[in-house]
């Protein structure tokens, strides 16, 4: 008599084939080894020569925003949207693509007795989602008063619609996350840590001066190393 098990034979079968389905590990190089190579690696934009010539702290505007994005991942970015909530676009109007590897600079102006503020964004070509800066830069800072402040930010997979970015300094400042927009902001004035915000693809991370020489720092980089910009994934030394 031959006994059989149908059963027991249909798990072995799977449990064997999800042994060698297993998904390959992730690799993620830690955030400060990455930024080490990224120093010399990661090169300047057009817009820095361009931008040298415009020597915007000898204008003498009380508040300057000089804004610098530096792109580590492999997917570029760009379809750029701004929405200046009060101040002056100085320049940076015609940036519209960080490219991999790439860093750009902006930079923004107060108006009349009133600070900048407003909201940036740029499309992460190839991952179907947006990119999102928040800055406030006062025209007046005081220990009891206003302070600079800096917000980043990540639609949800997917979702890439710009019609309402409008209304994002004002969620990203003020009020909390909604389903397709998660963010993080800080305050910088006593405390001068970076600001951070990441999900299981991207981390983003900024620091922001704490006058109204308000330099920043913003740097998008991908979760996984197979994402990182190609001349980045070679200074590393990763294969592939």
């Amino acid at each position: 008599m031959v006994f059989q098990f149908p059963r027991l034979k249909t798990l072995l079968m799977t449990f064997l084939f999800v042994i060698g389905h297993e998904p390959q590990p992730v690799q993620m190089t830690d955030f400060d080894t990455v930024k080490s190579a990224a120093s010399t690696v990661v090169t300047e934009g057009t817009s820095f020569g361009e931008f040298a010539e415009k020597n915007l702290k000898q204008l003498g505007y009380k508040v300057n925003v000089v804004m610098t994005v530096e792109n580590w991942s492999r997917f570029p970015l760009n379809s750029r949207n701004f929405h200046v909530q009060s101040g002056h676009l100085f320049y940076g109007a015609k940036i519209d693509t960080i490219a991999p590897c790439k860093k750009e600079v902006l930079a923004l102006r107060n108006g009349e007795f009133v600070g900048s503020y407003g909201t940036v964004s740029f499309l992460v070509s190839g991952a179907s989602r947006r990119f999102v800066i928040m800055w406030s830069a006062p025209y007046v800072i005081a220990a009891g008063g206003y302070k600079n402040w800096m917000g980043l930010g990540l639609t949800r997979k997917g979702y890439t619609d710009k019609s309402s970015e409008d209304l994002y300094y004002d969620r990203m400042y003020r009020e909390s996350n909604t389903a397709d927009l998660m963010f993080n902001r800080k305050e910088f004035y006593y405390d001068v840590n970076p600001v951070t915000m990441s999900d299981d693809q991207f981390e983003t991370w900024a620091t922001m001066a704490t006058g109204n020489m308000a330099d920043i720092r913003v740097i998008f980089k991908p979760v996984n190393d197979g994402d990182l910009a190609p001349q980045l994934r070679q200074a590393l030394g990763l294969s592939g």
